[in-house]
């Protein structure tokens, strides 16, 4: 728990300190292309335009449509309207594994990752601010009292089945404080949703388009830098701890992502997707063309582009093995998982040490987890 906590507190500042991480890869990548003609511009352009803002849309709507089941429940808290909003909060949480990786400007400036996926919930402290009636979303001891993990364990978490948990929000004692503070939850998502989304479509972009340099501040090592700290949650937070594979042996079924809700798996597959797809660029220009044209090998001689291409596909597939709840592949099935992990664990190199390597940049975020 203090390793994630740590984690959540540490991601809002780390992409303000450059901090240049150079590691070997058994002899590193074969450059015989610096990759200096290829049209950076045009790959912003895409990313922007077909990826990253049409990422944080959806997000934005899903968390209109959350903040609005909410609203709908606390007027009427009834079964049916418990189901719609459990839904509404699956739809947000799987948009958000598609959004999570552009911690960088405006969503930086929002601590939008933060603020949003801090996990697993401090049950103790949710239930603290309800019993208190109180809650300030600023205090740091609310980072993982709030949020999609705090919804996670309100809609799901605090009764063995629905019956129970519509109890929580009308006949229990502290059911009105329950439902204020599912309100301000929704509408702090929705909120943080708005800013980020209104400066992608304002200034910001032209910022992100104009930096078509690979200096710290370039929006190509932005894209670079996050996609591999995104990736490293993957491994060692969705993966790695839960499974015990990143915390010496002890497993921890209860932190994986969504625990409550039960769709960890589903989150993760869906975030390692979205890496994927900022790595390709979608069907536009994206950072595999990049990579391709420097024609940069690794030390056995294989073309690093296609390694990675190659590596997520292996890992993505099986990822596919398991099922969910992946809490409880961890207990029943420890093998498959951390076999999982160690296809996560080979693509890490690739990302890391041979692209950067390739494309001239440096790793701008502080790295203590020992890959």
């Amino acid at each position: 728990m203090k390793k994630i906590i740590y984690l959540a507190l540490t991601a809002a500042s780390t992409f303000l300190l450059i901090q240049s991480c150079s590691k070997s890869s058994d002899g590193g990548s074969k450059n015989t292309n610096t990759g200096k003609s290829f049209d950076r511009k045009a790959m912003l352009v895409n990313m922007s335009s077909n990826i990253i803002i049409p990422a944080f849309t959806s997000y934005h709507d899903a968390t209109v449509s959350l903040d609005a089941a909410v609203t709908t429940f606390n007027t009427t808290p009834t079964a049916d309207n418990l189901t719609a909003l459990q839904n509404s909060f699956i739809a947000a949480y799987k948009q958000w594994q598609s959004t999570s990786m552009y911690n960088f400007g405006p969503a930086l400036d929002a601590n939008l990752g933060v603020n949003t996926n801090t996990y697993p919930a401090n049950v103790t402290q949710i239930a603290a601010n309800i019993g208190s009636g109180t809650y300030n979303p600023l205090l740091l001891t609310n980072l993982a009292a709030k949020g999609l993990p705090a919804l996670d364990y309100l809609l799901f978490g605090t009764g063995a089945d629905n019956t129970a948990i519509l109890a929580q929000f009308t006949t229990d004692s502290k059911a009105a404080n329950r439902k204020t503070y599912l309100a301000a939850l929704s509408a702090e998502l929705k909120t943080n949703a708005t800013t980020v989304l209104t400066a992608w479509n304002g200034a910001y972009k032209t910022t992100f388009l104009n930096a078509t340099g690979i200096d710290g501040s370039s929006s190509t090592s932005q894209l670079v830098n996050q996609l591999i700290y995104d990736y490293e949650t993957i491994k060692n937070y969705e993966i790695g701890i839960p499974a015990g594979t990143q915390s010496m042996g002890t497993t921890f079924p209860a932190k994986v992502q969504a625990y409550y809700s039960k769709i960890s798996l589903q989150l993760t597959l869906l975030h390692l997707k979205a890496i994927q797809n900022l790595y390709t660029g979608g069907s536009g220009s994206g950072l595999d063309d990049y990579l391709a044209s420097t024609n940069a090998k690794n030390s056995s001689n294989i073309v690093i582009n296609d390694a990675i291409q190659a590596q997520f596909t292996t890992t993505i597939t099986k990822l596919q093995t398991l099922t969910d709840p992946l809490s409880a592949n961890i207990i029943s099935n420890p093998t498959a998982v951390t076999a999982c992990y160690n296809e996560l664990y080979k693509l890490t190199t690739m990302l890391k040490t041979d692209m950067t390597q390739a494309l001239g940049i440096a790793i701008s975020f502080g790295d203590n987890d020992g890959d």
